[in-house]
């Protein structure tokens, strides 16, 4: 397989903040700074390119996602090289960026090319990279806290200002085109929004609005972000994305729609470690008439008065309420007894199915299951090796593994040092290498089968030994197992087991 040359890019808010003139850090730019270097170099036509961007991301935060993504790949040893337009953008913690430039980029065989700075770990193999070099991380790490610093002083005027600076306009609004930090009415959400205030204020109540809202074939708010091309990050809704009345709920009690802005609520920075954390409501920042409303606050109040927002009770620990197991597969509401107990009916959908036969099925689902996993238990048990033979095995694969990784270390030190060559360095440590992924592998498999016989204690295997003499539908001893049944029709279910359960790990 052709080696690959990765192209690293990383734009973050704080770049947006640069001085003008400065030269741009755009996604854009970077690739074509780099392919023009790619080009000019011959030795790196050979490989074939990969592109890895996080756009949005701090450098003071290695977590990113295709940062990551990347590193997988360094570690699966299908990278070649790394390029990034300048130190700052493969991170802004000094440490964290010499810890990959002296560490781990050499450890893994990773030729790492940094444009702006003129830096080339094939040009100065097995040295730091000099003093200049530490100096400019350092730089970049200051530069980075101190532009969380700006960024924050600078939100926190806007927000005393009485500016919308949230990433998107809350529904019912957008942002002005003349002031992105001004909301102005949404021609099409706006009246969606007054209707839902009107009903709500002549004594409708939070699910007699989202049912009327569905009926009437009323845009979802996540309908309404994707037919405006508006991305959203908390992807809730499910099924076929129904008006509910938490949903309402949240509108009703929203100051926004009544000229208010609110901010300062969470904090998300350096000094949270990147999260999110809300604050008191004594820190949020509340301006007034800062936007046009779309009720009054006659209509606001006599909305919030009739719905009347119940106070929060602390739901007891003795598990008394339970989540329903009999759901909707449209909408995943769960599905109440109806006529007498015979059906299960959906509120939303307004279909019916018989009770009788759904739980029948699921009685005989849960026993075939829990039958079957014994079976499966009992036959790996009287193929497995003792318990106590696997785990002297596994302790000689890792006294293996560790003997392998310091003769690793031991010929990267004596080249570095001078004491041998290049090519004699690479095919000692390719042999290693060699020997290391073989012992991973067996060391992977004798875990398996340590897992095998333990994931299954004896407790769980009495409770599989109950289900599968299970004789009629008990929702208790089912929740062990299934997470929910989803009903599709009168005749048709998806039984969803429980994620973490054992029986999904036979």
């Amino acid at each position: 397989m052709q080696e690959i040359l990765a192209l690293y890019m990383r734009l973050s808010d704080e770049d947006d903040n640069m001085p003008k003139g400065a030269e741009s850090n755009s996604i854009s730019h970077q690739r074509q700074l780099m392919m023009e270097y790619v080009s000019g170099h011959p030795d790196l036509q050979e490989y074939r390119i990969v592109e890895f961007a996080d756009d949005g991301f701090s450098g003071a935060d290695f977590g990113r996602p295709n940062f990551q993504k990347m590193m997988d790949m360094v570690k699966a040893g299908n990278i070649g090289v790394i390029i990034t337009k300048d130190y700052s953008r493969l991170g802004r913690d000094y440490l964290e960026v010499g810890n990959y430039m002296e560490c781990i980029f050499p450890l893994m065989q990773v030729r790492y090319i940094s444009i702006n700075d003129g830096y080339d770990s094939k040009e100065s193999f097995g040295s730091t990279g000099g003093m200049g070099v530490v100096l400019k991380n350092i730089v970049n790490a200051m530069y980075c806290r101190d532009a969380s610093r700006k960024v924050r002083s600078a939100k926190k005027v806007l927000a005393q200002q009485g500016k919308y600076i949230a990433a998107f306009a809350p529904f019912g609004y957008r942002k002005s085109a003349a002031d992105k930090h001004v909301l102005e009415p949404d021609p099409d959400a706006a009246p969606v929004v007054r209707l839902i205030f009107q009903m709500a204020a002549e004594g409708k109540k939070y699910t007699e609005i989202s049912d009327y809202l569905n009926q009437n074939h009323y845009d979802s708010i996540l309908e309404y972000y994707e037919k405006n091309n508006i991305r959203r990050n908390n992807m809730r809704d499910i099924g076929e994305r129904m008006w509910s009345s938490t949903t309402v709920m949240e509108i009703l009690f929203n100051e926004v729609y009544i000229g208010k802005v609110i901010n300062n609520k969470t904090a998300d920075n350096l000094d949270t470690g990147h999260r999110i954390v809300k604050r008191d409501s004594e820190d949020w920042i509340v301006v007034e008439n800062c936007h046009e409303p779309l009720v009054s606050e006659e209509l606001y109040q006599r909305a919030v008065k009739a719905v009347g927002r119940r106070p929060y009770q602390k739901r007891k620990s003795n598990g008394a309420w339970k989540k329903g197991l009999i759901v909707c597969a449209k909408c995943g509401k769960a599905m109440a007894r109806y006529s007498n107990g015979n059906y299960y009916r959906c509120a939303i959908h307004k279909f019916k199915t018989r009770r009788e036969e759904v739980e029948n099925s699921v009685v005989e689902c849960v026993k075939a299951m829990a039958l079957a996993t014994l079976r499966n238990l009992e036959l790996k048990k009287s193929q497995s090796a003792c318990k106590d033979t696997l785990l002297d095995e596994v302790s000689l694969l890792e006294k293996s593994l560790e003997k392998y990784n310091r003769q690793k270390f031991s010929i990267y030190d004596e080249y570095t040092q001078g004491k041998m060559a290049r090519e004699v360095m690479a095919e000692r440590n390719a042999g290693i290498s060699q020997k290391i992924e073989e012992t991973k592998r067996l060391l992977a498999e004798k875990m398996e089968e340590i897992a095998q016989q333990d994931m299954c204690p004896q407790e769980d295997m009495e409770t599989l030994t109950v289900l599968s003499q299970l004789d009629e539908f008990d929702a208790d001893k089912i929740r062990l197992v299934v997470d929910k049944v989803m009903v599709h029709s009168g005749t048709e279910i998806e039984i969803v087991w429980n994620a973490d359960d054992f029986i999904v790990q036979m």
